[in-house]
C-alpha cells in the first residue's frame, strides 16, 4: 500500500478538522479500487463519502482552507486510478435526491444515471433514453457530456446548481456549460456538480422502455456484462462526413489488430476493440500502458492521435 503523503503539519490539522465535521464518514488510506469499475488503484489518503450538496461544500472549502489536493469521484467509471493512489482528499459523490414537476426533474449530481434512465422512461419522460447502460452517475455525466446512439446528457439538460472553490454554490444555465462532444466547460474550471435540473418530452412510457431495452441488448453484445472496464476508452473522432458525424475509434484500433493485444493483465475486449478491460488481476500501470500502445498504433497506421475519454488520477509512471 502506498504511503501517505499526508502526514506533515498541514494534514494532521486538515485530518482533524475534516474529523470534527464527517466522524467516521472520513476514512484514511481507502482503497480506490473499491470505487472503479476498473477495480484497480491504489488507497486515497483521506477518503469520504458525502451525501448532501452542505457536506460537499464543506469538505471542499476545508480542502481549499488547508492548501490540500482533492479530487471528486461519482461512479468511478470513467477513471483510471494510478497504482500509487492519490495523495489527497478523495471526496465521493453521494447526492442522491430526486423531485419531479411534470416534464422537471432535478436531482442529485450522485444519482446512479442507469437507474435515473430507467426512472425517466418508466415515467414517460422522454429524452434519456439513449443513455441506457451507461455507468456513473448524473454528476459525472454532465461533466464528460456522456452519450450514445446520437444522443447526450446535454441534449435534456437545463441547468445545473455548481460549484466554485472559495464561492457560494450557484446556478448555471445551459449556454453557460459550453456542451460538445464528450466535453463540458466543467473540465476546464473544475467546478463541482452539485444537482441538475433536466426538462423531458412527453412520451410513452412502454415505447420508452421498449427502447431502452432495446438499446441495453445493443450494449450487452458489445460490452462487458461486469465491471472490469470503464467503458470506451478514447473518444471517437468528430467526422461531420461519418454517421453521427464521428468516425468510430473502436473500427481503427479492430484495424490494427487491438483485441489481439495484450500488457500485464490487461487487454481488450473480444467484441469492442475501444473497450479495455482488466482481465483479472491487472495494475493501473498494465492498462496505462496497453493504452499507449493502442494509441501509437492508430496514429502509425492511420495518422489520427487518439484522445483519452478516461480521467488519469494520481502518479503514473
Amino acid at each position: 500500500m502506498a504511503k501517505s503523503h499526508m502526514l506533515d503539519k498541514s494534514g494532521t490539522s486538515l485530518f482533524k478538522d475534516l474529523s470534527a465535521q464527517f466522524g467516521s464518514k472520513l476514512i484514511r488510506e481507502e482503497p480506490l479500487s473499491r470505487h472503479t469499475t476498473f477495480g484497480v488503484g491504489g488507497p486515497a489518503d483521506l477518503f469520504i463519502e458525502v451525501t448532501s450538496a452542505d457536506e460537499m461544500v464543506t469538505g471542499v472549502n476545508l480542502c481549499e482552507q488547508h492548501g490540500q489536493k482533492y479530487f471528486i469521484i461519482g461512479g468511478g467509471s470513467n477513471l483510471l486510478v494510478s497504482d500509487n493512489g492519490y495523495h489527497g482528499v478523495v471526496l465521493k459523490s453521494s447526492i442522491c435526491h430526486y423531485e419531479r414537476e411534470g416534464t422537471d426533474v432535478i436531482v442529485g449530481s450522485g444519482f446512479n444515471l442507469e437507474e435515473f434512465v430507467d426512472r425517466v422512461c418508466s415515467l414517460g419522460l422522454a429524452g434519456a433514453e439513449t443513455l441506457a447502460g451507461i455507468k456513473g452517475t448524473v454528476g459525472g455525466a454532465v461533466y464528460g457530456n456522456a452519450g450514445a446512439y446520437g444522443g447526450s446528457i446535454s441534449d435534456c439538460f437545463v441547468s445545473a446548481k455548481i460549484l466554485k472553490p472559495g464561492e457560494a454554490p450557484r446556478v448555471e444555465g445551459k449556454n453557460y456549460f459550453e456542451f460538445s462532444y464528450r466535453n463540458s466547460i466543467l473540465k476546464r474550471t473544475r467546478e463541482i456538480v452539485l444537482e441538475v435540473s433536466f426538462r423531458f418530452l412527453n412520451g410513452s412510457s412502454e415505447q420508452l422502455l421498449k427502447k431502452k431495452q432495446e438499446i441495453l441488448q445493443t450494449r450487452e453484445e458489445k460490452h462487458p456484462t461486469t465491471d472490469c472496464s470503464a467503458g470506451c476508452f478514447f473518444k471517437n473522432i468528430e467526422k461531420p462526413d461519418e454517421k453521427y458525424g464521428k468516425l468510430s475509434t473502436g473500427m481503427l484500433l479492430e484495424r490494427v489488430g487491438a483485441k489481439e493485444i495484450t500488457f500485464g493483465k490487461a487487454g481488450v475486449f473480444p467484441y469492442h476493440a475501444n473497450i479495455l478491460v482488466n482481465l483479472g488481476g491487472a495494475k493501473a500501470d498494465d492498462i496505462r500502458e496497453l493504452a499507449m500502445i493502442l494509441k501509437k498504433k492508430v496514429k502509425d497506421q492511420f495518422g489520427y492521435s487518439l484522445e483519452e475519454e478516461i480521467t488519469y488520477l494520481g502518479d503514473f509512471n
